[in-house]
């Protein structure tokens, strides 16, 4: 019997991966580009972003009941299309290891200081392994059981600290810094709307196309919001200076909290947040992944390359990026380049070469 999500455990799943590693470094990246209008890069970013995700809404209507390797193989013919299923596993595997090093890189220097970040990303990946070997839709289900919760804690979050908000601190609007409030959009959209191209491989799981259409449009918006306001706090409650500086600024936001001088530094909110976020982000794209490389090399079950997978990607996360100070470099360097081909020029050529398909068998 084949796995199943509805429409709304899938549009959770959008809003979970788009937060995933962006809830952490888009507020430094938006005012580093921005300065005061740091804000507006972000609300920019949705913009535009909406733009793209709108496209991938319509590459789904396109690729109905299959799933994305092989609607990539039928668009672009076996040869060729084999070659870019290689390539855009490649994607995946990066993402992945990227977002297994973030979390383990943040746990060890904020939570849980003098544990080996390579312990912890190790008890990551095993639990991703074990949700995967599951499949989807226990995926979807738990992802659905921790959403309010994760919701929850985020609206504490913002809520608590407001009470120190600065609004001098977002002035002048838009009258400087204007031309980099527009390029600090680049890498924002990059770790946000972008990989939700990745979610291509898991719309053929839901119970109905416009449900995952729809999911996609809904959870994106959603989670952008959710960027914009806590992009926002950072700005208004640290100030400029300290939400660049900081590379967490939102856990440096939670330290802030003081509730009638009794509840105070509760930061653990935002490891709560962003520990769930970042899971099944990471458990999504090993999913797919481990989808992708079974399409490859014709295996009936996923389980079966799992286990290796799951070892390649703990040795990739140690590889890709060494330490916190190459995490920028890695996002505007490699990582930009890598995600413009496969989540940009990738769907455009598949939007464009199954347009000229369906005129010439309407045309014959």
């Amino acid at each position: 019997m084949m796995e199943k999500i509805d429409g709304k455990q899938f549009t959770i799943l959008v809003i979970m991966n788009t937060l995933g590693a962006s809830i952490i470094f888009i507020p430094s990246i938006a005012t580093g580009f921005g300065k005061e209008n740091g804000w507006l890069t972000v609300l920019f970013s949705i913009a535009f972003g909406m733009l793209i995700v709108s496209m991938y809404s319509v590459i789904i209507k396109q690729q109905a009941e299959r799933d994305i390797f092989c609607f990539i193989e039928d668009t672009f013919g076996k040869w060729f299309g084999v070659i870019i299923i290689i390539l855009f596993n490649g994607y995946l595997f990066t993402n992945a290891s990227a977002n297994l090093w973030a979390i383990g890189d943040f746990m060890s220097l904020q939570i849980l200081m003098g544990t080996p970040e390579q312990a912890i990303e190790l008890i990551i990946i095993g639990t991703a392994l074990i949700a995967i070997r599951h499949g989807i839709e226990v995926i979807g289900r738990t992802a659905e059981v921790f959403f309010p919760f994760t919701m929850l804690s985020t609206s504490l979050l913002t809520l608590l600290v407001m009470e120190e908000a600065n609004w001098q601190n977002i002035q002048p609007v838009f009258q400087l810094n204007r031309l980099d409030t527009f390029v600090g959009t680049i890498p924002i959209i990059v770790i946000t709307f972008l990989e939700l191209f990745i979610l291509l491989g898991i719309t053929h799981k839901v119970n109905r196309p416009k449900s995952a259409q729809k999911g996609l449009l809904l959870g994106g918006f959603i989670s952008g919001m959710l960027l914009l306001v806590i992009t926002t706090a950072c700005i208004v409650v640290l100030g400029l200076k300290a939400t660049t500086h900081y590379t967490y600024p939102i856990y440096a936001l939670g330290q802030r909290i003081s509730l009638f001088n009794f509840l105070e530094r509760v930061e653990i909110l935002v490891a709560f947040i962003w520990f769930f976020t970042i899971f099944f982000k990471i458990s999504i794209t090993f999913y797919i992944l481990s989808n992708g490389m079974s399409y490859l090399l014709k295996l009936k079950n996923h389980k079966t390359l799992s286990i290796p997978l799951a070892l390649l990607l703990f040795l990739g996360s140690a590889i890709l990026i060494p330490t916190t100070f190459n995490v920028f470099t890695f996002i505007y360097g490699p990582y930009l380049v890598f995600s413009v081909l496969f989540t940009i020029i990738l769907p455009i050529c598949i939007l464009l070469i199954n347009s000229v398909k369906s005129k010439q068998q309407k045309g014959s």
